[in-house]
């Protein structure tokens, strides 16, 4: 045991010394954002539509309300960009219909969005019921709001993300 002392001590010195040194590297780097990063995997990234819900758009209007499930309907939402031939503009400005959709088989609340006749996403569940009651007190099967669908123009693959001025009571 005594001959093997003088070797151990200078080997676990070294070791302190490498994982000291290996401790402080990794820690001085930002720690990635795995959740946001398998978001971004499955569905693409976020895009607001505008910087933020206070701020109006060049019409005057603001748009204050996110739409979700843009990112499957991204063949109409690109078919909407073509009609327009909006390709450098990056955003689209129009009406949207608020529709009720009893027959979905997730949600019998659920209200899908629709643009020009074709459905560019839905209000988020947690707001679907009390959009429903709106537009059953309106007396009409749909409700009508501005849109607004931005996109970026530097990607040929661009982001799309789509806003409405609504205010949930």
């Amino acid at each position: 045991m005594n001959s093997l002392l003088p070797f151990l001590i200078p080997a676990l010195i070294i070791l302190l010394l490498v994982i000291r040194r290996s401790a402080k590297t990794t820690s001085s780097k930002a720690r990635p954002d795995f959740i946001r990063q398998a978001a971004d995997s499955l569905h693409g990234p976020e895009v607001v539509a505008s910087s933020s819900s206070s701020e109006c758009a060049s019409d005057g209007v603001d748009y204050n309300y996110d739409v979700v499930g843009e990112s499957f309907q991204r063949d109409h939402l690109m078919a909407l960009v073509r009609s327009h031939n909006a390709f450098n503009v990056g955003e689209i400005y129009g009406t949207a219909l608020l529709e009720p959709e009893p027959t979905n088989e997730f949600d019998p609340t659920a209200v899908k969005v629709v643009v020009e006749g074709v459905q560019v996403g839905y209000i988020p569940k947690f707001d679907s019921a009390a959009v429903t009651q709106m537009i059953e007190k309106s007396g009409k099967k749909e409700m009508q709001v501005p849109v607004r669908i931005g996109f970026d123009t530097e990607s040929p693959q661009p982001l799309i993300g789509v806003r409405i001025a609504l205010t949930v009571e």
